[in-house]
């Protein structure tokens, strides 16, 4: 993946089998990539609130259904939501953490 402004990034190892990057400058969390072996090496997911426009995306997948707050709630039906219990079955490394 290639970013303009590149040297303003800071990345961390935030997990066994991830990565966290921010903005050196603002502090705005930049991405979760995923750096463990798997079919999932490699994936990336990045805050909505980087695009200038969201226009058009769909989200897809909400995690941790079973710990959001009460007041916290997405629309549609058209997408994969995953308990924590669900979510550490699909990826056992999250039963470490």
């Amino acid at each position: 993946m290639d970013w303009v402004g590149a040297e303003h990034i800071a990345k961390r190892k935030s997990s066994g089998w991830g990565e966290r990057a921010w903005c050196r400058e603002c502090g705005s969390a930049i991405w979760f990539r995923v750096t463990a072996d798997g079919p999932y090496s490699g994936n990336v997911e990045l805050p909505i609130g980087l695009f200038d426009d969201a226009s058009g995306l769909t989200m897809t997948n909400e995690i941790y259904i079973d710990m959001k707050p009460d007041s916290y709630a997405f629309a549609g039906a058209d997408r994969q939501v995953l308990t924590r219990a669900q979510c550490v079955e699909k990826f056992p490394l999250l039963a470490s953490e």
